[in-house]
Parts: C-alpha cells; structure tokens; sequence
C-alpha cells in the first residue's frame, strides 16, 4: 500500500513521476516540430500569378487556420497551466501576505474539521500538501507557507504603508501651509497697495489746500 511507505520512498515516487511526465511534454513537443518543419519542407512554390477569387479564397482559409491555431494554442496553455497546479493545490507564493494569511488560516480550518471527521484522511491531505510544496520548491517556486514569517512581512509592509502615509500627510501639510503663506503675502499687498492710493489721494487733496477731516482732528477741532 503506498499510504504505508515511508515519505522518502514517496518523494522517490513523485518525483521519478514528475520526471516521466516531463520528458514525455518533451517528447512530443519535438514531435510536433519535426512534423511541422516536415509539412513546410514538403508545401510546393506557390504559384506567381493567381486569380482573384483564388486569393481571396486563400486570406479566408489563413484567416480560418490562424483563429484555429490560436485556438489549440488557448487549449493547450490551459492544459498547461491545469498540469502546473500539482494535485489541486495552489501554491502559496507572491507578496500579498494578508491573502497568503488568510488562505494559511482557511487551508489549517479546512484540516483541522477533517481530522474532526476523519484523521487518516486528514494525515494523507497533510502529508500531500508536504510533498507538493517540496515538488514545488524543487522547480525554484518560493513557497510562503511560514505564518509567522508571514505576519512579520505583513508587519513590516503596513510599517511601510503607515510611514509613506505620514510622508504624504506632511507633505499636504507643507503645501497647504505655503498656499496660505501666498494668499496672506497677497493679501497684505493688495492692502498696502489700496492704502498706498488712498494716501496720495489725501496729499493731492492737501497740495490742493484742502482741510481734511482728519487733519482737523490731529489739530484738536
């Protein structure tokens, strides 16, 4: 029974499996080139001259095979991309670190009821989510599946966030505090220039002989 082999025996395994399903990718990749390269060496010369009808008919086949080209090559990425999930385990990899939590702490829930229901089951889920992280890791993927190193990331990223929305603050700060500083500058100007107009006014007005009323008052009238 391969649940009773030990872990060593079991990377072995996967790993050999992995090693198999990799070279038969391989394997037909250069199959598939070779065929193609094959079919362009055996395509005869087109033609110099065509008709119209011909052309036209050739732009729509091209069109048609290009759509159905692009269409397989959609397919097989999928396909591709399905193989890379090894055993439906998505790994947890990237920088989000509040999501990687979370998902951390959903995975751990979801085990934690398993082994409520059954603890076997629960041993194979927990052991296959070992081996998959070390398939993973040995292909260069950067499991992050460490929930304290995940919590002092995330610490350090919010310090991070916290500090540049300080710098913000303080910069809105300064730039609205300048602002003030022209209108006042502006505004003291406009004053000094409207108080300016007013006292040459008065001393025209006195070149004049005028009497104003505040002369009177500095005289004691």
């Amino acid at each position: 029974d391969a649940k009773e082999l030990p872990p060593a025996v079991l990377e072995r395994r996967q790993r050999r499996r992995y090693e198999r399903e990799r070279k038969k990718r391989r394997r037909k990749e250069l199959k598939m080139k070779a065929k193609t390269e094959k079919k362009e060496t055996e395509e005869p010369p087109a033609e110099p001259e065509k008709k119209k009808e011909e052309s036209t008919a050739e732009v729509v086949f091209n069109r048609v095979e290009v759509h159905a080209e692009n269409e397989v090559s959609k397919a097989q990425q999928k396909k591709e991309k399905r193989k890379a999930v090894k055993g439906n385990i998505t790994p947890l990899t990237g920088r989000n670190y509040k999501q990687l939590l979370s998902r951390l702490e959903s995975r751990k829930n979801k085990l934690e009821e398993l082994k409520d229901k059954d603890q076997k089951k629960a041993q194979d889920r927990e052991n296959k989510m070992k081996w998959t992280n070390v398939l993973y890791k040995a292909e260069g993927v950067k499991i992050r599946d460490n929930e304290e190193r995940l919590k002092e990331a995330l610490k350090r990223k919010e310090k991070r966030r916290a500090q540049r929305q300080r710098q913000w603050e303080k910069r809105t700060e300064r730039v609205v505090e300048k602002m003030q500083e022209r209108q006042e500058k502006r505004r003291k100007n406009i004053q000094k220039k409207k108080k300016d107009r007013i006292e040459k006014k008065k001393a025209r007005a006195r070149k004049k002989g005028r009497v104003l009323p505040e002369d009177l008052k500095k005289a004691g009238f």
